[in-house]
């Protein structure tokens, strides 16, 4: 049975918490009480068998080195098979800290300093500023923006990989605009990196979040030679306790990645992280899916709201994760000053699109994984902020 609306409407407070969303905001925005809507977690308390399970362990009073228990790879495994229909092996799953630190830890086993990494902007930030931690170059193609919605440059994903690119960051579903990709194009894709011996990283950690009657396809699916980045912190609103898992079914590439990960002493379980997500994998469905909904129908009402009243901010289909993709590009304004004037006349706090390079100039992000109050009073602000 799914916890009905009024679980998710109800709010807690979260200022005083060392919560980054709201007590960074004076910091981040020059002001304390805008309406917070841009680091992507949720504002929604945790499945009470997450709560419950952390509460049982921590009445234990020793915390001292752990194993990872064979358990808690079963759940990740029966989970996956569930939502998505994936087939993996317990052996498969390599734990780390967080996706994007297996991002760099993959970098640096299957690259050398200087070498090409394809990304597809607009894109999560940290794709790139990875690739340039790393010591690595970033090679893009471009989303390709249509009347439909972002596509993929097929052509010029393919005129990378003949020019030697051999790996690639892929955000399925994707940061930050939203697109599911549908099988046919990661097949479509998958078959472009095989023809080119190149290596696909797959960021899947937004793949609970796809709205009928799209559907999320795992990538390992339909290929073998991949790795895939998933975590239970985002769909479970955990990201605190950082936990995250690489899964690998090449066994030589999971070697090499395993042995980047010993070197640098990243692969050390975390115990309250294997319990919280134990308890979400194997009893937080009925939570998920009421998330799932709650979240979709505050995109629906969000998306009628700015239809109606700001029509100016032009969107496009969000097929996928919590997180909204606003262009205002035809405000005529500068990035820059119209940033300053959601935050002093709005009072609403968004991401800037800069975050996620260039192409993002013009847009700005917002986060729908809160109380529909909050996100009401964010697109509030828009309207005051944009009214002539």
């Amino acid at each position: 049975m799914k916890i009905d609306r009024a679980y998710f409407d109800a709010v807690i407070d979260r200022a005083g918490t060392a919560c980054e969303k709201w007590d960074e905001r004076k910091a981040v925005f020059g002001r304390g009480d805008v309406v917070p809507l841009w680091v992507a977690d949720m504002d929604f308390a945790c499945a009470p068998e997450i709560v419950e399970a952390l509460k049982a362990r921590a009445a234990h009073p020793i915390y001292g080195y752990t194993q990872n228990e064979p358990e808690n790879r079963l759940a990740e495994v029966n989970f996956l098979k569930r939502r998505f229909g994936l087939s993996i092996e317990p052996e498969w799953i390599l734990e780390s800290p967080s996706v994007v630190d297996s991002m760099l830890f993959s970098l640096y086993a299957f690259t050398q300093p200087g070498e090409r990494v394809l990304i597809q902007p607009p894109v999560y930030g940290p794709f790139r500023e990875t690739i340039l931690r790393a010591g690595r170059t970033v090679e893009e193609s471009p989303l390709l923006e249509t009347d439909e919605g972002w596509k993929m440059d097929f052509e010029g994903l393919e005129a990378a990989f003949q020019s030697g690119v051999k790996c690639m960051f892929l955000c399925s579903p994707h940061n930050p605009v939203g697109r599911v990709w549908t099988r046919a194009e990661l097949e479509r894709l998958t078959a472009l990196a095989e023809r080119y011996q190149a290596l696909i990283i797959a960021d899947e950690i937004h793949a609970a979040f796809a709205f009928a009657p799209h559907v999320h396809t795992p990538l390992l699916t339909l290929t073998r030679r991949a790795v895939m980045l998933t975590s239970a912190t985002k769909a479970f609103n955990i990201a605190g306790i950082r936990q995250s898992s690489v899964i690998v079914p090449d066994q030589d590439v999971r070697a090499r990645l395993a042995a980047e990960m010993h070197r640098v002493n990243a692969d050390h379980p975390n115990l309250f992280a294997m319990v919280a997500q134990r308890a979400a994998y194997e009893h937080g469905d009925a939570w998920l899916d009421g998330c799932v909904d709650y979240i979709r129908e505050n995109r629906d009402r969000a998306y009628a709201f700015i239809a109606g009243r700001l029509p100016q901010i032009a969107l496009k289909p969000m097929e996928g994760t919590y997180l909204m993709w606003l262009d205002m590009r035809s405000l005529g304004m500068e990035h820059e000053a119209l940033f300053r004037r959601l935050i002093d006349v709005g009072g609403i706090g968004l991401n800037t699109g800069l975050f996620f390079g260039e192409r993002g100039r013009g847009f700005f992000r917002l986060n729908l994984a809160t109380q529909w109050k909050n996100v009401q009073a964010g697109l509030e602000g828009l309207e005051r902020a944009l009214r002539p």
